[in-house]
């Protein structure tokens, strides 16, 4: 940021505003004064012209007008040889060393026309009044009467005397000139920057009072947002800011770091509840290590150290099992892979796998051909897993699982012989380290989050799992968006 640029946004607009006006304004001001003075210069002219062919008509029908030319005109007639027979009496006051102006070309016809331009020097003259080049229009005549070439009769003017009575029965071609006076121009004009002087300055004022206020009234809903930035913590994360009515970016400001916070407190409660669930789910099988060990310890000579090792063994895999899953819980979604599976190769795998193993029950598959589904593999072996590791663990003889298309989905179901789930308790399974009564417990071994990491699965991949009716056992039913229907 440049030092002398504010830093403040309210400020710097407001002097943007200021300096974007003195352009505009200062541009407006000169074009609009251009154009007004060439209009009125060019009137000027007009007028001019017409009042020296007024002049011309009269000399060369003999009679002068001696209204035609008012007191502040400025005029010559200057004789082919150069000589001005006429001119005003402004001429020399205004430039004491004025020379005439050179006649009209010998082969210019009558009422040719000419405009040219002439400077007067007033120098130390006691009527001084600036330096000024002056717009000259002037005028062929011919056959005018010597009686012609005489005094205007008009006060100021001087003449030529001597010419005129040397040729008094002579016919003259003279070249009459009329010099455009800018005095209406200049007190236009003058009038006009006066008014604009004052103009000016309040539209840009104005126009900066105008941005302050305009800035600070949008960046109310700005600084109202900051306020209540600043007071969210982290015992404070529920809080939102406000949006404003208006459906303009600080709005969608608004809606977007409201959703920013739905998604930093959504993540903060998820890292409270696995922070939660790994100290009270590691505990038991942390302390039961530790007091077998202890107790070993305590008396080597008479421990069963096989047995020992063999329990110690099984606490170890059940803390592998509760922090893979509580791990696999706090994987972010967005992270997931995304690439076409066919459930019907995942489920021959998995039922392969476990058909191989003695002394379970027998888990059988039907497969009602392709089921391709897109997402993570990775991940969805995993939710298949679970399924059937909680089918299996209580499973009475058997466990089957279906897989096939209904529609724009993919449903994988898994019934297992057991107790069942209650329908009062069908929700419930899917919480966090959940338990039923006696019949499904977890003391066969489950981590207690295998069903709920199995939800949260088919959800990562915009589908559903949930505990169907059956009639014997607990069914639970998983849907998934088939290829070319998957929703983010």
């Amino acid at each position: 940021m440049s030092r002398w640029w504010p830093e403040s946004v309210r400020r710097s607009t407001a002097l943007a505003a200021v300096l974007l006006s003195v352009l505009v304004f200062g541009l407006g001001w000169w074009g609009i004064r251009q154009f007004v003075a060439t209009q009125l210069s060019r009137n000027a002219v007009q007028a001019t012209r017409a009042q020296l062919e007024r002049v011309a008509d009269a000399y060369h029908l003999g009679v002068i007008d001696s209204a035609a030319l008012n007191g502040d005109a400025m005029f010559e007639v200057v004789a082919d040889d150069g000589r001005a027979v006429v001119h005003s009496g402004n001429l020399t006051r205004l430039d004491p060393a004025w020379r005439p102006l050179p006649p009209a070309p010998r082969a210019a016809p009558h009422g040719w026309t000419t405009t040219t331009t002439a400077a007067l020097h007033p120098g130390t003259h006691p009527q001084w009044r600036e330096y000024r080049t002056y717009t000259v229009v002037g005028t062929v005549v011919d056959d005018v009467p010597a009686a012609l070439v005489e005094p205007l009769g008009r006060e100021g003017s001087t003449v030529d005397t001597g010419l005129s009575r040397a040729a008094s029965s002579t016919h003259y071609r003279l070249t009459l000139y009329l010099f455009v006076l800018p005095w209406d121009t200049l007190s236009t004009l003058t009038l006009f920057d006066d008014t604009l002087e004052v103009f000016v300055p309040l539209a840009v004022l104005l126009t900066a009072l105008v941005a302050w206020f305009a800035a600070g009234r949008a960046l109310r809903p700005v600084e109202a947002i900051r306020g209540e930035l600043a007071e969210v913590s982290g015992s404070q994360l529920g809080r939102r800011v406000p949006v404003p009515r208006s459906r303009d970016e600080i709005a969608r400001l608004a809606h977007t770091t409201n959703a920013t916070l739905d998604r930093l407190q959504h993540a903060h409660e998820q890292q409270e509840r696995f922070v939660a669930d790994a100290s009270h789910e590691l505990r038991s099988p942390l302390a039961n290590l530790r007091t077998g060990l202890e107790v070993a310890l305590a008396h080597p000579e008479r421990a069963d150290w096989p047995a020992v090792a063999e329990r110690s063994l099984l606490d170890v895999r059940r803390l592998h099992r509760i922090t893979a899953d509580l791990l696999q819980l706090a994987v972010d979604p967005g992270r997931l892979a995304s690439v076409e599976v066919d459930l019907a190769d995942v489920v021959r795998e998995q039922v392969a796998e476990r058909s191989a193993a003695p002394g379970r029950p027998a888990v059988r598959s039907f497969v009602d051909g392709p089921a391709r589904v897109l997402g993570e593999p990775v991940q969805l072996e995993r939710l298949l897993r679970n399924l059937l590791d909680n089918a299996v663990r209580h499973a009475t003889s058997a466990v089957t699982v279906t897989v096939g298309r209904d529609g724009t989905s993919v449903v994988l179901e898994v019934l297992d012989d057991g107790p069942g789930i209650p329908p009062a308790d069908r929700e419930r399974v899917f919480d966090r380290f959940a338990r039923l009564d006696d019949a499904r417990t977890r003391d066969a071994g489950g981590s207690g989050l295998g069903l709920t990491l199995a939800r949260e699965i088919a959800r990562r991949h915009g589908g559903s799992l949930v505990v169907a009716d059956s009639e014997t056992g607990a069914r639970l039913v998983a849907r998934l968006p088939a290829a070319g229907q998957h929703v983010d």
